[in-house]
């Protein structure tokens, strides 16, 4: 993966990630324990150890800490970073922008702490409280369109370019398979989730190696 394009997260940045993902694990917890009615904004603080104050500089209610949506969202220090840089003009347009992306979905896993044990707690708590899963449906594709804007500031190209649509979609496409495979699949101790996702990038690449050209499959 180009790790060497994604930017160094600020330890401040890397503190409010750790401290959202308190809140959104013990939020899920608390969820899929007693229903969303079934506990207060205080204890879940109280379970983290933060103050009102402190939940509410990261999120604006207890639907948005379950699902994950915070204030700052469109603050992405990492993302920011990638829209800001530019691609080696010695490489061709979208090369590395698979690698790109994967790298930065590992960054955020690693600081967040990301677990399976956190990612069953957000299945239990959805499966407790399904009318969540369209807010994070929602959250989703916002999130794709902020992704979509990055990559073309970074490979030079216009926003309308429609590979940027295709390369975003077979990349979050690809995290899903390997979010699943690593968090919810019985895997090998010491299984590390930049693996599964690296032999997800290669097998799409062994695939689309082998397919020919679309003008030469209509001959």
């Amino acid at each position: 993966m180009s790790n060497e394009t994604v930017p160094t997260v600020s330890k401040a940045a890397i503190r409010r990630l750790r401290t959202r993902s308190e809140l959104v694990g013990a939020a899920r917890r608390l969820t899929a324990e007693h229903g969303l009615a079934g506990f207060t904004l205080e204890q879940l603080c109280d379970e983290v150890g933060v103050s009102r104050r402190t939940f509410f500089n990261h999120f604006a209610s207890k639907d948005d800490v379950v699902v994950g949506v915070g204030l700052d969202d469109d603050e992405d220090e990492a993302l920011e970073g990638y829209a800001s840089s530019r691609r080696d003009p010695r490489l061709p347009v979208f090369s590395t922008t698979l690698d790109d992306l994967a790298a930065l979905v590992v960054q955020r896993v690693e600081h967040v702490g990301l677990t399976r044990e956190r990612a069953a707690e957000f299945k239990a708590a959805l499966d407790r409280e399904p009318r969540l899963l369209q807010a994070m449906l929602t959250q989703g594709d916002e999130q794709q369109r902020r992704v979509a804007a990055a990559v073309a500031s970074h490979e030079g190209v216009p926003d309308d370019d429609p590979r940027i649509g295709v390369v975003v979609a077979v990349a979050g496409a690809l995290v899903q398979r390997a979010m699943t495979g690593f968090f919810f699949d019985e895997g090998p101790p010491g299984l590390r989730f930049d693996h599964v996702l690296r032999d997800q990038l290669a097998l799409a690449r062994e695939l689309f190696s082998a397919a020919p050209p679309l003008d030469q499959e209509a001959r």
